[in-house]
């Protein structure tokens, strides 16, 4: 079960401040590539080592297709797409290619994947709670 701690907040949307303590959850570990290689091989005819060499390949495949402009959907995952800004100009003229830069990897997860969130219950971490 996922753990959470309280932390206070300073509300100052009202005519005086107000502290106000909110939920928020912590990290209990991490998995990574080698862990989720080792369960998947255990649930499938790959060894870890296949299923290793394909999430490279996927690496691999989605830096590409996301550097063309694409999406890159996985069913039961999400979509992964870039986003790109630009400063303002004053002349539309003046928006050239040089100007619009990639800023970040975004992430939609899908329907099956954000199921999991009305099934999660959070419990109160023993930790000492922190600000």
């Amino acid at each position: 079960m996922p753990h959470y701690v309280v932390r206070s907040k300073t509300d100052k949307t009202g005519e005086t401040p107000k502290e106000r303590y909110y939920g928020v959850p912590i990290l209990s570990g991490n998995v990574d590539e080698d862990n989720l290689a080792v369960e998947i091989s255990e649930r499938s005819s790959l060894t870890p080592a296949d299923v290793l060499a394909v999430i490279s390949a996927l690496s691999t495949s989605m830096q590409m297709h996301l550097s063309r402009g694409n999406s890159v959907s996985l069913k039961g995952i999400g979509t992964f797409s870039v986003s790109a800004s630009s400063e303002g100009v004053d002349d539309p003229k003046l928006c050239t290619p040089a100007k619009v830069k990639a800023q970040r990897i975004c992430f939609k997860a899908d329907k099956t994947l954000r199921s999991i969130l009305g099934k999660m219950k959070y419990q109160l971490s023993k930790r000492k709670k922190t600000r």
